[in-house]
C-alpha cells in the first residue's frame, strides 16, 4: 500500500480525482450557509453552481481542456454542461412540465450530436441518423425517468450517485481511465453536496440539481461505448442501472413507504446493475489480460 501511495501517478488520481472536487465542494457549501438558511424563491436549486465548480475542478485536473470552440469531443463536456443547465434551469420557471421534458429532449438531441459527430460523419445518412436518434431517444427516456421535475430530486440524485460510481469504477477496466477519473469526480462532488443537503443543513433540490448529473452521466456514457469501446455486456448493465432507479422511483411514489426508506429506494434498485456492469468489467478486463 505505501508503495502505491509513493507513485506520482496514484497521488495524482486522488488528489484530482476525490480531494481537488471535494474540497471544493465543501468550501461552497460553507460558503453559502447563510444563503442556504434564507426563504429565496432559488434556494432548491442553489447546489447546481456547487455540483458545476466541484465537478469542474476534477474535470480540470483530468483533461486540462476548457478551450471554445472545444477541439475534442471531451472538451465538449464543459459548454453542453452548462449549456443544458442553463435551459433547464429557464425551462423550469414556466409553469407546465412540458416545457422541461421538451427542452430536456433537445439536449439529449444536440449533446449527442455533438459527441457523436466523428462517428457519424463516416456512416452513411441513413445509418447516421439512426444510430443518432436512437442515443439521444434512450437519453431521453432514462433521463426522463429517473429524474422528477416538479419534486425534490435527492432520490434521483442519491440514484445517480451510485451510477456514476459504477461508471467510474467500471471504466479503467472498460478502456478509458480519463472518463473513470471524470466519472469519479462527478460521484465525489454528487456525494458530498448530498451529504450536505441531507445531513448538515437540509434543504429541497429542485430543478435542475439532479438534471446536471443525468446530463453530464450520459456524455460521459457516450464517450465510454462509442470512443472507449467499452464491452456491450458492461455498457447494457450501466444503462439498466438508472432504468432500474427510474421504475423504483415509480414504485416508491405509488407504494406506501415512508419518507425515510422511499429516498433511497431509486438508488438500492440502481445496485443490482451497478455492481454487474462491475463485475463484467472485472472479468473482461482478467480474460484480456489487463487485470
Amino acid at each position: 500500500m505505501q508503495n502505491i501511495l509513493e507513485s506520482s501517478f496514484v497521488r495524482a488520481l486522488i488528489e484530482g480525482t476525490v480531494l481537488l472536487p471535494a474540497g471544493v465542494t465543501v468550501l461552497y457549501g460553507l460558503a453559502t450557509y447563510r444563503i442556504r438558511r434564507s426563504e429565496t424563491s432559488w434556494r432548491s436549486m442553489l447546489w447546481v453552481p456547487g455540483l458545476l465548480v466541484g465537478f469542474f475542478s476534477g474535470f480540470a485536473a483530468a483533461y486540462h481542456s476548457f478551450t471554445f470552440p472545444p477541439r475534442t469531443v471531451l472538451s465538449w463536456v464543459p459548454w453542453l454542461t452548462v449549456g443544458g443547465v442553463v435551459c433547464v434551469a429557464v425551462a423550469a420557471r414556466g409553469a407546465g412540465m412540458g416545457r422541461v421534458q421538451l427542452v430536456r429532449a433537445v439536449a439529449c438531441a444536440v449533446s449527442a450530436f455533438l459527441l457523436q459527430r466523428p462517428i457519424l460523419a463516416q456512416e452513411s445518412i441513413r445509418t447516421a441518423l439512426a444510430e443518432w436518434s436512437a442515443t439521444a431517444a434512450l437519453w431521453f427516456v432514462l433521463w426522463s425517468g429517473l429524474v422528477p421535475s416538479r419534486t425534490d430530486q435527492k432520490a434521483a440524485a442519491i440514484a445517480l450517485l451510485a451510477c456514476v460510481a459504477g461508471l467510474a469504477l467500471a471504466a479503467p477496466l472498460s478502456g478509458s481511465i480519463v472518463i473513470a477519473r471524470l466519472g469519479g469526480s462527478l460521484a465525489v462532488t454528487l456525494g458530498v453536496a448530498l451529504v450536505f443537503a441531507l445531513f448538515i443543513w437540509p434543504a429541497p433540490w429542485g430543478l435542475p440539481t439532479a438534471d446536471l448529473a443525468a446530463l453530464v452521466f450520459g456524455m460521459l456514457m457516450l464517450d465510454l461505448g462509442f470512443y472507449a469501446q467499452a464491452p456491450v455486456s458492461v455498457m447494457a448493465c450501466l444503462a439498466a442501472a438508472p432504468a432500474a432507479a427510474g421504475a423504483g422511483r415509480v414504485l416508491a411514489d405509488r407504494g406506501r413507504i415512508s419518507e425515510r426508506w422511499r429516498i433511497l429506494v431509486p438508488a438500492l434498485a440502481a445496485i443490482a446493475p451497478v455492481i454487474m456492469a462491475v463485475w463484467f468489467a472485472v472479468r473482461l478486463s482478467r480474460s484480456a489480460g489487463g487485470y
